[in-house]
């Protein structure tokens, strides 16, 4: 063969397989890596998913004709970026979809629940495999729901003979147009995982899912991430029985066309609905209250807070103090600042203070003890006063001279306490949403921690309950004692009282109020950027 033909088709080869390479990050305005988003070429089969920290690569063919990139993600409004920009600027931030709550009729009302779907295996079946290289391959089944739906739950069936140390699914939910899905409903993530097989049950609760006038969604499942056994073979479907209606969906990635193939998956749909309801055309709904919104705000808030490295950092550390092992964490550098966390709270909380104020301070945030990675031997009721101490143990250990505090919630009250308790050891310290006394909350709260104990339910630590419920006892004459600056700040929409926290700062001389407007007790989570600022203002005055 001649040679000059042979150094010709090598090149061709070559330059057919030249690749575009790009290793990039999808994250949100807070630098919050976006985890199994979407980043893919317009108008072809190249589509990848980020990982948990948001992270992503890409190889993109020379060859390849578009030279446009769509970046997608639940609750996210979709960015498209030029090939060139992307490779000039691997990171892109994406801004949040204002949250559309989906309404729904509950007024003298009453709901039924249903199972929709299939709700045992029979004994013949058959499986779709997914592939573990291919995550951005999704199938599910369409659902027939009611005008009026709340979802509750979704499950579905693993084949037992799947092989795998643990999976991690993403969910998704679609209108449903000409029988196929349409577009997402959903402003979230829904990410599972398990390391089990046959039935799995998906709680939807928490997601607050309310359909109004679908008469059909869609479900999918997607592989997004996987642990293999120590044999290294992965094997992983989801049961299906044959049907002589095609009612199998898949497709390979979002881009591409759904597919649908004869058969259904063993799988159901738990649901709430309106009993009688039909099709509306005008609006006689009732808004959702602003307690729902607040919760559907913090559930989102808290998945965030999740996704981040806080409170689960690899150079994390334990700290024995004998009935318990506290968990610390420690970033920056400079005067020591040290983070305390709300009731049934952790380090992760402040995962949107941590980066900013560890730019020019020593920040230790604190797992209270039987919280977050924290231990505790006792059994005993909690007190504040116990968690001061243990804050006074943490300081001592760590040979902290001087600290300036900051303590949300339950937080400040053990931050307050420690203030009178240990003066000597504060230079400065803030309070977010702290309360002197168990009726410094609205009544309503109280009610509902009562309800707690009296109907508790798997997820309920009823040590926690009571704490709040029996303590604090903190009274006007302690307070009196702090001599060191004190900011004292709450959301203008707070639990606790404006008139009790308005009491707390009269109370303390070298105290400032700062009420936050529009904020609930989650100020934190909700203005970052105005609570950061403001504390830190404070802190170098």
């Amino acid at each position: 063969m001649n040679k000059g033909f042979i150094f010709l088709v090598l090149s061709f080869l070559q330059l057919a397989s030249a690749q575009i390479k790009i290793e990039g990050k999808i994250e949100n305005m807070n630098k919050i890596g976006l985890s199994y988003s979407s980043v893919s070429v317009l108008n072809s089969d190249i589509v990848v998913l980020t990982n948990e920290k948001g992270l992503f690569m890409i190889e993109i063919p020379e060859s390849n004709n578009s030279t446009t990139i769509t970046v997608e993600m639940n609750g996210y409004e979709k960015k498209i970026v030029s090939i060139d920009e992307l490779i000039k600027n691997p990171i892109v931030t994406l801004n949040e979809k204002p949250i559309q709550l989906n309404e729904i009729v509950v007024k003298n009302t009453q709901m039924k629940e249903k199972i929709i779907g299939q709700k045992k295996r029979p004994m013949l079946t058959f499986s779709k495999m997914f592939d573990e290289n291919v995550h951005t391959i999704e199938q599910g089944s369409v659902f027939e729901i009611f005008p009026q739906t709340t979802t509750n739950s979704y499950s579905f069936y693993i084949i037992p003979s799947s092989k795998f140390e643990e999976i991690t699914l993403k969910v998704n939910i679609y209108s449903v147009k000409n029988n196929q899905p349409d577009e997402s409903l959903l402003n979230e993530n829904i990410i599972y995982k398990t390391t089990t097989t046959a039935w799995q049950k998906i709680d939807l609760k928490p997601y607050k899912l309310r359909f109004k006038n679908h008469d059909k969604i869609a479900i999918t499942l997607q592989l997004v991430a996987h642990k293999k056994l120590d044999d290294n073979n992965f094997v992983f479907g989801i049961s299906a029985k044959k049907t002589t209606s095609n009612k199998m969906l898949f497709r390979y990635h979002n881009q591409g066309n759904w597919e649908s193939s004869s058969g259904v998956f063993i799988s159901n749909l738990s649901v709430s609905y309106v009993k009688g309801a039909k099709k509306i055309d005008k609006e006689v709904v009732e808004e959702i209250d602003d307690k729902t919104k607040e919760l559907i705000a913090y559930y989102k808030y808290k998945e965030e807070a999740r996704k981040s490295n806080f409170g689960k950092n690899k150079k994390g550390k334990y700290m024995g103090i004998g009935d318990a092992k506290i968990y610390y964490e420690e970033y920056g550098e400079g005067e020591p600042l040290i983070f305390l966390h709300g009731n049934n709270g952790s380090i992760e909380d402040f995962y949107q203070q941590i980066p900013f104020f560890a730019k020019q301070y020593h920040v230790i945030a604190i797992d209270t003890r039987g919280q977050g990675r924290s231990t505790d031997l006792t059994n005993t009721p909690y007190t504040y006063e116990t968690f001061a101490n243990d804050l006074y143990q943490v300081i001592q250990k760590l040979n902290l001279k001087k600290v300036n505090l900051v303590g949300w919630s339950d937080g400040g009250n053990t931050a307050l306490i420690f203030n009178y308790q240990h003066p000597e050891l504060i230079n400065k310290l803030v309070v977010i949403g702290a309360v002197l006394n168990p009726f410094g909350v609205q009544d309503k709260l109280i009610d509902d921690f009562k309800n707690q104990i009296d109907n508790p339910s798997q997820s309920t630590n009823e040590r926690l309950i009571r704490l709040m419920l029996n303590h604090p006892a903190i009274n006007y004459y302690n307070l009196q004692k702090i001599s060191n600056p004190v900011l004292i700040i709450a959301g203008e929409k707070d639990v606790v009282k404006k008139e009790h926290t308005e009491e707390i700062q009269k109370s303390i001389p070298k105290s400032d109020l700062q009420i936050i407007p529009n904020a609930s007790h989650y100020v934190p989570f909700e203005y970052p950027k105005v609570l950061n600022e403001t504390i830190l203002k404070f802190l170098e005055k």
